[in-house]
């Protein structure tokens, strides 16, 4: 049996902080050896699909009779649904989850009723949250009082951006991860600040050659 920890964390910055370094303790002092902590720079959003280090540790590293463990449910999954897809593939395979954010215990079925369960308490908390969120921004918007998220877009980003894209041709995906900026953030870099139309990505000028 091995026993291996996932942590994520949600950019470049983070993954430099006490974020990373406080989910890889946790792994740590609960038996998880060092060599065996998997890292991934990705956003929540991401779906687990997407995640390619996950995707490596769920389909060649961990085997029959292994552990997986994170330091909370939202490390590995987005929602209920997407949540309740992995347990099901780790149970039908015989690897116990751990979530340490959740009560568990030495039975795995117990494991598996009680994450079950608190991951849709989570996901139904999370959802009234945002709705909480959206009613507060609406009547402060009414006010006037509403500024919005600050941009995390700059000449900086828009620069690097155009360079990863046009001069090494990568995808957004890659570029996301180089930079620890959203596939959605990057999408809006070339298309608002670079000139990229469509998600096939095309530039305006090139829309406008004549056939």
């Amino acid at each position: 049996m091995t026993r291996y920890g996932y942590t994520r964390v949600s950019s470049k910055s983070q993954e430099n902080n006490s974020s990373l370094e406080g989910q890889k303790q946790q792994l740590i002092e609960n038996g998880i050896l060092e060599k065996n902590i998997l890292v991934e720079v990705g956003s929540a959003a991401n779906e687990i699909k997407n995640r390619p280090i996950f995707q490596t540790l769920i389909n060649q590293k961990l085997q029959e009779g292994d552990v997986l463990m994170v330091t909370k449910i939202d490390r590995c999954s987005r929602n209920t649904l997407e949540f309740l897809k992995l347990q099901d593939i780790l149970f039908k395979r015989k690897i116990e989850f751990i979530s340490l954010d959740l009560p568990h215990s030495d039975d795995p079925g117990i494991n598996r009723l009680i994450a079950t369960t608190l991951s849709s308490i989570a996901e139904f908390e999370n959802n009234r949250r945002k709705k909480r969120q959206a009613q507060g921004i609406r009547a402060a918007q009414k006010q006037g009082k509403y500024q919005g998220r600050k941009t995390i877009i700059n000449k900086t980003l828009i620069q690097k951006v155009q360079y990863l894209k046009e001069r090494k041709n990568l995808s957004v995906t890659d570029i996301s991860k180089l930079t620890g900026v959203s596939t959605p953030t990057i999408y809006k870099v070339l298309k608002e600040h670079l000139g990229y139309v469509s998600n096939r990505l095309v530039k305006l000028e090139e829309t406008n050659e004549p056939k």
